[in-house]
């Protein structure tokens, strides 16, 4: 059942503000997290991942002084009692300039999956994409493989998206052009001992020009969910996402899902989570007629059998005009993380993430979080991810090490 203070009435806003002014403000334990060779214009927190106690940051525009500028790296931390320390930098082995490795990143156990969108296979050709795994053992990282798809072409930017469970891995390439330019797909790979190999490759049943399926991705149990967000069935560029479910190791199409009041520019898909029957779905450029253009929204659906529902959507209580609610989204059970980028708490730009929790079915707002040392131009909140009650928030432009150097925060929420 749909909670009455995030439908969009006025009278549903104000006893969203009210309820927003009400709640205590809460401390929250933050670790900041940099990289020890951090520089200028590195975007450190481009994108994160966390499992346990290993954290993982995406800085995709490092320069290598030998291979050149915008090769990317990957920085991983361990939590040690209650610190958190560096302990290895990924590179790819063949990395080269402009790969932008370190774009998107993965994390499952002792795994990890990097993004190189902008790779430049010899045969595939110029951005056609790879994916790096690497897996840890004792303390040591070391590269296990190199991903490719068996049919990517130049300017696919496969690795644009990625997500891992156990031994399966899922890779989009969202400017592929099966269903046309741009539709995009989304590849599966299974790991048999060491080895990896493509199991399938999925596209939308109604893909089409554009839809950049793909953009977005992930995966819980025997579920992947896919974000497509230029897809016009609600307006052009409304956006979509489609849930894929597996018997055996085949994958096929069980539901397209669609904001309610879907409309053009919303974006929707742009980031997904997924976690069991939940699936939590962005909106980053949502038009509120109280909070302004680009305020942004997120939706939760829930499946009950086969059939998927729109539980509720979600905004920030004191949104306005472009903060981007929605930019970065995690799921885990009955919380809920969204960050928007944009929002101006600490400064214009700084950032802040609003953490919902679900009681008796209902979504409710129990706290917005902000970075003790954030300021104007952070973007804390630009890729967020959750792991139980501990959060990792990045503020990718962050200026410790240098401009556009960036941070990523370890946040314990209550």
């Amino acid at each position: 059942m749909q909670s009455p203070i995030f439908v969009s009435t006025t009278k549903a806003i104000f006893l969203t503000l009210l309820c927003f002014s009400a709640m205590p403000t809460l401390a929250h334990e933050q670790t900041k997290l940099v990289a020890t060779d951090g520089a200028a214009n590195d975007f450190f927190g481009y994108n994160v991942a966390l499992s346990k106690d290993t954290a993982v940051i995406g800085a995709y525009k490092v320069d290598d002084k030998q291979r050149g500028e915008d090769v990317g790296a990957a920085y991983v931390f361990i939590r040690s009692g209650k610190d958190w320390v560096q302990q290895a930098k990924l590179s790819a082995l063949d990395g080269a300039a402009q790969d932008t490795f370190g774009g998107k990143v993965a994390l499952w156990g002792d795994t990890v999956i990097v993004g190189a969108m902008r790779d430049d296979d010899e045969v595939k050709g110029k951005d056609s994409g790879s994916a790096y795994v690497f897996t840890r053992s004792t303390k040591s990282w070391h590269q296990q493989a190199r991903l490719i798809a068996t049919d990517t072409t130049a300017g696919d930017s496969f690795g644009y998206g990625i997500a891992i469970q156990g031994d399966l891995a899922v890779i989009s390439a969202p400017f592929d052009d099966d269903k046309g330019e741009d539709s995009g797909s989304v590849y599966v790979f299974k790991r048999t001992g060491n080895v990896w190999q493509q199991q399938a490759k999925l596209t939308a049943e109604d893909g089409t020009n554009g839809d950049l399926f793909g953009i977005s991705v992930a995966i819980s149990g025997d579920t992947i969910i896919v974000g497509a967000d230029l897809n016009g069935e609600k307006g052009f560029k409304a956006g979509a996402a489609y849930v894929f479910t597996r018997v055996d190791d085949t994958w096929t199409e069980q539901a397209k899902l669609t904001a309610d009041d879907g409309a053009a520019g919303d974006i929707f898909g742009v980031r997904v989570a997924l976690d069991g029957d939940i699936a939590l779905i962005s909106a980053r450029r949502d038009d509120d007629d109280i909070m302004g253009v680009d305020a942004g929204s997120a939706y939760i659906f829930t499946r009950t059998g086969s059939t998927w529902r729109q539980q509720v959507k979600l905004t920030a209580p004191d949104g306005a005009a472009d903060d981007r609610f929605g930019r970065s989204v995690a799921l885990a059970g009955d919380t809920a993380l969204i960050g928007a980028m944009f929002q101006d708490n600490k400064g214009k730009n700084s950032g802040s993430a609003y953490v919902f929790k679900r009681t008796d079915g209902n979504w409710r707002l129990s706290t917005q979080v902000t970075a003790n040392d954030g300021g104007a131009g952070d973007v804390f909140g630009w890729n967020v991810a959750l792991r139980g009650q501990t959060a990792l928030i990045s503020a990718n432009r962050d200026d410790d090490k240098g401009e556009n150097s960036g941070s990523a925060y370890v946040i314990e929420i209550k």
